[in-house]
């Protein structure tokens, strides 16, 4: 059996392991990076500029490993996964951390496909109805990634995988998220460009200490 200090170990050397491909693929993609965030930037920024107590609810899968190495490397936030065997429950969720912890921070974590799952007007209407605002992070990669990347691994022989042909996959044209936050009474910005990043999530953090649910629409590489 493997002691406690030797398991510690391996997986300590392992998250390093992750943390530097992590950066030299950011060191890679932000060379090519001219209308996207590298997604490693967005979980960066946002460990940096969150407050300590804040709580983040998560609903992506693409970019969960990336998550999990950037955006908890040193600070303590909760973590709640918006999403239990299947999208659309995120920003209900966040809601109801938000209710059973008003003076914190509540950040929801989204993908946009996850954000076509979820009931967007009732839940941006429930949160401007009850003063219960949220910083809504939107993860925009503009298609349904999780599905060609599943369609890919269990059927390699396809069609659809011989022809590069993903039918549905593409989220086109690519909607205007930050309108549906304001005709909500929300307010919102579209990101993309990683030094974009900082200053927005201020302005987010105000929006949201002042009562009003943010919507922060990043453009992240697909």
């Amino acid at each position: 059996m493997t002691s406690r200090p030797e398991a510690a170990e391996r997986w300590a050397a392992y998250t390093q392991s992750v943390r530097a491909k992590g950066i030299e693929e950011v060191r890679q993609l932000s060379s090519q990076a001219t209308d996207f965030v590298v997604v490693t930037d967005l979980f960066s920024a946002l460990h940096d500029t969150l407050p300590d107590d804040a709580i983040c609810v998560d609903e992506i899968t693409s970019q969960v490993p990336e998550m999990i190495q950037f955006l908890y490397a040193r600070k303590p936030f909760e973590q709640y996964r918006g999403w239990a065997g299947a999208l659309g429950i995120g920003l209900g969720t966040a809601l109801g951390v938000k209710l059973a912890r008003p003076e914190e921070v509540v950040v929801c974590i989204i993908g946009d496909g996850a954000w076509h799952y979820n009931p967007v007007s009732a839940a941006l209407g429930f949160a401007q109805e009850y003063g219960v605002p949220l910083l809504i992070v939107l993860c925009n990669n503009r298609q349904y990634a999780s599905q060609t990347r599943n369609l890919l691994k269990y059927y390699p022989d396809s069609a659809a995988a011989r022809e590069q042909n993903f039918v549905g996959n593409v989220i086109e044209p690519n909607p205007d998220y930050v309108k549906q936050a304001e005709a909500y009474g929300g307010m919102g910005e579209r990101v993309q460009k990683s030094d974009e990043l900082r200053p927005a999530l201020q302005r987010a953090l105000e929006a949201v200490t002042s009562g009003q649910t943010f919507l922060l629409d990043v453009i992240v590489n697909p």
